[in-house]
């Protein structure tokens, strides 16, 4: 088959890789057909890494974020069936672990993680014509195309972020950062039942593609800071915040707009040394700050959403490449122009 393999910073390559082969009885082989490039493929691929940690030791199929048809499957799977088109979940827990018997599969100790170089060897990601899955990894979706199907693990990660936040009936939601993960954690607290949402970026194309989606609260906090200054009166407007732009002046200027014991949710990833400064309201307003690190459970509500129709993520799809032009695609994904980038493996 063909795969996407990055071999160390700015190398990759769309070149020929082993089919995977069913070794476990609840494994399938899923023929990919559509992948989203994520931010932290883009660091794959500019960096050798994300952070200072995880770093790639050898070739990597890159890619974690797809849709695709089962082509074969063990003979102990019972959940999917060969032909459907099924959406898959990158995290394949152990299950055994201390973690996991306390149902916290995200930090299994175990983890294999599509397109992941936390551990060697490296896991294989789904920027390839076929990739192994655990039953368990994939949900069935019947009534989305695969490009909206293609949004629901960064939609997961989006209800992850809403529901780490806890009560969000009837409360007011601020969104720091418009980029895909801030649009989609919009789009959920609305869905989960929010009063108000607002969205606040400095850009203003992700802000109207926001709005394509049917968000009505969307603010250039450049051009409009007397709204942002008016949303920090009485200590703050919001009673939450979902934070999902990974920059330490949003956060600051955020934490001003959140009520006394209101909670921020932080969805958004930091850059080594590059966290937030500023904790002065954290500690006056008795904020609660909540980490949130990928997801689980979250994952059926996400597709059941798209499915639904709750949410419509396809404004967000700003261009489709061929597999084969996966370099082009990786550099189009990292422009400031650009949403969300797809790779096309396979006749739809």
């Amino acid at each position: 088959m063909k795969a996407c393999v990055l071999h160390k910073i700015h190398d990759l390559r769309y070149e020929d890789h082993p089919d995977p082969i069913i070794k476990d009885p609840h494994e399938a082989v899923v023929r990919v057909l559509r992948g989203g490039i994520c931010g932290s493929d883009m660091h794959y691929y500019e960096e050798g890494g994300i952070g200072t940690v995880i770093r790639v030791r050898e070739p990597l199929i890159i890619g974690h974020e797809g849709v695709g048809i089962v082509e074969s499957i063990g003979p102990a799977v019972s959940t999917i069936t060969v032909g459907e088109m099924v959406v898959m979940r990158p995290a394949r827990p152990c299950y055994k672990c201390s973690f996991c018997l306390k149902e916290q599969y995200p930090y299994c100790e175990a983890m294999e993680h599509l397109g992941s170089a936390a551990r060697l060897p490296h896991a294989a990601g789904l920027f390839a014509e076929k990739v192994l899955i655990h039953e368990k990894q994939a949900k069935a979706v019947r009534k989305i195309g695969p490009e909206a199907a293609a949004f629901a693990e960064p939609l997961a990660v989006a209800y992850n972020g809403v529901r780490s936040a806890g009560e969000i009936i009837g409360r007011n939601v601020l969104v720091m950062g418009a980029g895909p993960i801030g649009a989609l954690s919009a789009a959920a607290a609305k869905v989960l039942g929010a009063a108000f949402v607002a969205v606040v970026d400095v850009r203003q194309l992700p802000l109207n593609i926001c709005r394509q989606m049917g968000l009505e609260h969307v603010i250039n906090s450049k051009e409009n800071p007397d709204q942002i200054a008016k949303w920090k009166e009485k200590r703050g407007f919001f009673d939450i915040m979902i934070e999902a732009s990974g920059n330490d002046a949003a956060v600051a200027d955020g934490m001003a707009m959140v009520r006394p014991w209101g909670t921020v949710s932080q969805v958004g990833m930091f850059s080594t040394g590059k966290g937030p400064t500023e904790f002065g309201p954290f500690t006056t307003k008795s904020i609660t700050w909540r980490g949130v690190f990928r997801f689980y459970d979250e994952f059926g509500p996400a597709v059941d959403a798209l499915e639904q129709g709750y949410v419509n993520p396809l404004p967000l799809l700003s261009a489709s490449y061929p597999a084969s032009q996966c370099v082009e695609a990786i550099k189009e994904a990292m422009s400031p122009k650009t949403a969300k980038v797809q790779l096309v493996f396979a006749d739809e």
